[in-house]
């Protein structure tokens, strides 16, 4: 007897693709903050974990020893550059608002100068331009006080909230980090006696090789890039460049964007103004990155995704509409995961 239209393969597997994307919006949306300490445990673990064995092995130093003194030096590591960069980081923001007056008078001089241009292009009385620029501008100003600045304020004890809970969770992810690693062995019998074992061991293959892979090769372009921009505008002297630098490379990890949504314009303005030297600088900053991202990421990781970029740029979409700014990470890391537990299923079904 045929099966039904709607229980033919091809709409089952649609049904699996909806199932298993709702599930994973749900587990982003109601469960992610529970689980994340323990996430980040995991990826601490397996990061450390050839370090803690080769001092088992070399020096014989006990597993928890190793293991606690191992993060302690990461997690030192990796706070002294934060703090240095973030450092670095808040003085250029309080040297910008502390500045901003004279930026400003700049820009509206400058703005004033193309608003007399556009008078004379199309013809119109003077300050015409001018008077239609001051009240967009006294508007978004009206915006700003009425609805930016309290919901600011609002935010601003929230992120306070969010830091003191980063904490925690940090500290969290600490210990059970340290436990995984000291008693590895007695939890990994425990998972083999799960029914689920099996399932469970293909997908995490899975998102080892491509979410984690993803989300270490987006670290790594970002860092290169960042530093990459940062160097380039050091070197033409631009204030803020640390500020600058990060900005692009945040930007270019968005799809399709890139950093010369920024670097290619500022380089055209530069080449009209007569700056040659810059304009060669921030043409060069923008091949480099470009070579670094189109050089490094296929390599980095290789065919462990298998995501087209038109579905990457999609999912950036979809997180960011779903999650906020976290969505940036949150919408490919969740399609990896989409893609890796139904690859999973039709690999157990071929078999």
């Amino acid at each position: 007897m045929e099966k039904p239209v709607f229980l033919q393969p091809k709409y089952v597997k649609l049904y699996k693709g909806i199932a298993v994307t709702v599930g994973v919006y749900l587990v982003f949306r109601y469960a992610l903050s529970l689980f994340a300490p323990f996430v980040a445990a995991y990826l601490l673990a397996g990061a450390v974990r050839p370090v803690v064995l080769f001092l088992k092995r070399k020096c014989h130093v006990p597993t928890g020893v190793g293991a606690t003194g191992t993060l302690l030096g990461l997690v030192g590591a990796l706070g002294s550059g934060i703090f240095f960069l973030g450092k670095l980081l808040v003085e250029q923001v309080v040297r910008f608002v502390q500045n901003y007056g004279g930026y400003r008078d700049a820009a509206m001089g400058a703005a004033t100068r193309f608003c007399s241009r556009v008078d004379g292009w199309f013809s119109l009385s003077a300050g015409t331009a001018e008077e239609l620029m001051q009240t967009g501008l006294a508007r978004i100003g009206e915006t700003v006080d009425k609805e930016v600045l309290p919901a600011m304020s609002k935010h601003s004890i929230e992120a306070l909230g969010t830091f003191a809970y980063a904490v925690a969770g940090a500290i969290i992810a600490f210990v059970a980090a340290v436990l995984l690693l000291s008693n590895r062995e007695k939890y990994a019998k425990g998972y083999r006696r799960s029914p689920f074992y099996a399932e469970v061991k293909q997908i995490m293959g899975r998102l080892s090789a491509a979410g984690v892979a993803y989300l270490k090769t987006q670290c790594i372009l970002i860092l290169l890039i960042g530093l990459i921009c940062t160097v380039g505008f050091l070197f033409i002297k631009r204030e803020y460049a640390l500020l600058l630098g990060i900005g692009v490379a945040i930007l270019d990890a968005f799809p399709v964007l890139g950093s010369g949504l920024v670097l290619v314009p500022w380089a055209v303005v530069c080449l009209l103004k007569g700056n040659y030297i810059q304009t060669v600088v921030l043409a060069v900053m923008y091949l480099l990155c470009l070579l670094v991202r189109e050089g490094l990421e296929p390599k980095l990781l290789g065919n462990r995704i298998g995501i087209p970029p038109l579905y990457t740029l999609m999912a950036v979409y979809v997180g960011v509409e779903l999650f906020g700014v976290f969505g940036v990470i949150l919408g490919p890391f969740g399609l990896v995961i989409i893609r890796a537990v139904l690859d999973a299923d039709q690999e157990k079904q071929s078999a």
